[in-house]
């Protein structure tokens, strides 16, 4: 779906503080067709006659990153409770992609976990009894 609502949506922290820009009009800014969908990524392809956000219908979370034409870009949140990108007029690709922040040091840390503990495990069966 593509609006121009004439509203402005809130970014991520680490995105410029002043937010998306605001878009003039109102109704259908133009076209937007979904060319490939993962668990973890979407791909679109968007023909606007004007500037105006592309909204995609799922959950809006912070880990949820865009790339329009190649080129990152924020994913700002549309009613609360969905995602959207900042589209200028014209035909574009863009695609959203999940990554999940967190994830390399959480299974490290699991990893090292159990290596210790197995170490323990070992060391502690094969102990000599004090005489």
């Amino acid at each position: 779906m593509v609006v121009a609502p004439g509203q402005r949506g809130r970014e991520r922290g680490d995105a410029d503080p002043a937010g998306p820009p605001a878009v003039q009009g109102s109704g259908l800014a133009g076209q937007v067709e979904i060319t490939e969908r993962q668990p973890n990524s979407v791909t679109l392809r968007a023909d606007l006659s004007r500037p105006g956000y592309v909204v995609l219908l799922d959950r809006y979370d912070s880990n949820w990153h865009a790339s329009l034409d190649g080129r990152e870009v924020p994913v700002v949140r549309a009613n609360q409770l969905f995602r959207a990108v900042y589209t200028p007029a014209g035909a574009h690709g863009l695609h959203f992609y999940y990554h999940q922040s967190g994830l390399l040091p959480g299974a490290l840390t699991s990893t090292m976990t159990f290596v210790v503990l197995a170490w323990l495990y070992v060391f502690s069966r094969y102990r000599i009894p004090d005489s």
